[in-house]
Order: structure tokens, then sequence, then C-alpha cells
């Protein structure tokens, strides 16, 4: 199995990121959907073991990280986004999020920005916001198993 921990809107608050990466045992990857690009690589150092992908968020404005990323693990696509420029807040269909990770062939879409924790399963495609790590006090853990992929938000 394959554990992946998932956060974004840290905004300089990674005490808990460190306290769930520690309390999970085996951590197969780390993904950060922006918005301080800074704490990704403060991970990424901390944890040299574990691979760290992280996008750039809106407040990230001199970041050389990229606006989205898609990467495979265990044979699911992710695409990664912060998802401002999709226009999350103004979408509650988040029609243009969908689009742009369909482009990817993604079977996990990730995003951050709103703030607010949300999952949804449609078509056989997971969306996942973990919501915020200072601001709602979460995080989401995805496990790929046997090609299935699972996914749980955690309040911290």
């Amino acid at each position: 199995m394959k554990k992946i921990l998932i956060f974004s809107d840290t905004h300089g608050y990674t005490d808990p990121c460190l306290k769930a990466i520690d309390d999970a045992g085996h951590v197969d990857a780390i993904i950060h959907a922006g918005d301080c690009t800074e704490d990704a690589e403060d991970l990424e150092a901390i944890y040299p073991r574990i691979p760290v992908y992280y996008v750039k968020g809106n407040n990230d404005f001199f970041s050389s990280a990229p606006a989205h990323m898609t990467v495979i693990i265990d044979g699911i696509k992710i695409f990664i986004t912060h998802g401002h420029e999709q226009r999350v807040k103004y979408e509650s269909s988040y029609s243009t999020l969908r689009a742009c990770a369909a482009k990817a062939e993604a079977d996990l879409i990730i995003f951050g920005h709103t703030h607010i924790p949300y999952t949804s399963y449609d078509g056989g495609v997971t969306t996942l916001n973990p919501g915020s790590v200072r601001f709602t006090r979460t995080y989401a853990i995805a496990e790929i198993e046997k090609g299935e992929l699972k996914t749980k938000i955690v309040d911290i």
C-alpha cells in the first residue's frame, strides 16, 4: 500500500504537518497544493527520503514551483494545482478545474485555495481539497492499494 499525505494552504504553519508525517508511520509521498511553497521546501529538507510534490499558490509570488503538475504514484495519475487559476472560489461545479484535469487524464484531482475540505467521486475521478492546515486545521490522506484509491480528510 502507498500512503500519501496531502496538505494545502499552510501559510507558514507546518507543525501539524510534521506531527501528521511522524504519526503516519510510513509515508510514500507528500503533496502540497500551494500557499507557502517555502513550507513544502522545508518538509522536503526535513524528510529527504520522502518525495514532496508541490505547486505554487496565489500567495507564492516569488516561487519557481509550477502552477500545476501531474504525477503518477503506483499507477494513479494525480493532477495537482492550487486552484486559483481554475477559479475554484467562483465555480461551485469546479468545471474549469475538472476540464484541466481531464486533459491530464487524472484519476485524482488535488487543489487548495478555498481552505474548505472537499471530496467528490465522479466518473472514476476523485476530486479532493484537503482544506487548510492553518485555517480549517485539516489535511488529507490518500492510500493506493492494488490500483484502488481511498481518500479521507483528517482533522488536526
